[in-house]
């Protein structure tokens, strides 16, 4: 059998590019060094440890990602709103989807909630849904365009386990435990990708990771006396 050549400077589609292998390794130190920090800091400053964790996580990966692989070759649909006629489920899914989070977070812990809680709550997850959206999502759609299974696959993956660092946190208490956050983000995160890879905006999808943020945050900070 003849073998098909490779031209000069063409990329064997069994390999990643420079930019590709870079968002991946990116992702990757982020988990080797938060598996490091996340037990140190919540050790020994608590619960504002945690608070210094995400500090860092989005000014160390979220900021640069979006930075560096997101905005530059960005489509000129990742922001967008508008949706095709084939899509127009997707505002109703995500809202079904938030409303079910909000309802299982929310309805059993009721007597825990403050108003307090639900203002850093709020905070928080004005910051990090967009944020995690547009690099997360953002990033890798830019960056795997030519190859979209693998960039679809490996975005999820390394987004799943960035949370497992968090699973080591001393003195935060975690709706469902260690193993309840990681597969309730593998789970979101699944939900996510498909409709980001598929309308090829990360707008839906960075407004529902918002309001499930507000849910979770709220229950979080609470029950683990963040306020």
């Amino acid at each position: 059998m003849a073998s098909v050549s490779n031209p000069q400077g063409a990329v064997p589609r069994t390999m990643l590019t420079r930019p590709q292998l870079a968002l991946v390794l990116h992702a990757l130190a982020l988990i080797a060094i938060l598996l490091v920090l996340v037990p140190i800091l919540t050790s020994a400053l608590g619960t504002t440890g945690y608070l210094i964790v995400f500090a860092l996580y989005w000014i160390g990966f979220c900021s640069p990602v979006i930075a560096i692989h997101a905005l530059p070759h960005r489509s000129p649909r990742l922001f967008s709103e508008k949706l095709a006629r084939r899509d127009w489920f997707v505002p109703l899914l995500l809202l079904v989807q938030v409303v079910a989070v909000a309802a299982v977070a929310l309805a059993p812990n009721t007597a825990l909630l403050t108003t307090p809680g639900v203002m850093l709550a709020a905070l928080f997850a004005i910051l990090n849904g967009p944020l995690e959206e547009t690099a997360w999502r953002g990033g890798f759609m830019t960056r795997f365009a030519d190859r979209p299974r693998l960039g679809f696959w490996l975005g999820w993956l390394l987004f799943s386990a960035w949370h497992i660092p968090l699973t080591l946190s001393h003195g935060v208490i975690f709706d469902g435990g260690g193993m309840g956050l990681v597969a309730s983000a593998a789970l979101l995160g699944l939900l996510w990708n498909w409709i980001a890879w598929r309308t090829g905006s990360v707008f839906w999808v960075g407004l529902a990771h918002a309001l499930t943020n507000l849910a979770s945050f709220w229950i979080l900070f609470d029950r683990s006396g963040f306020v």
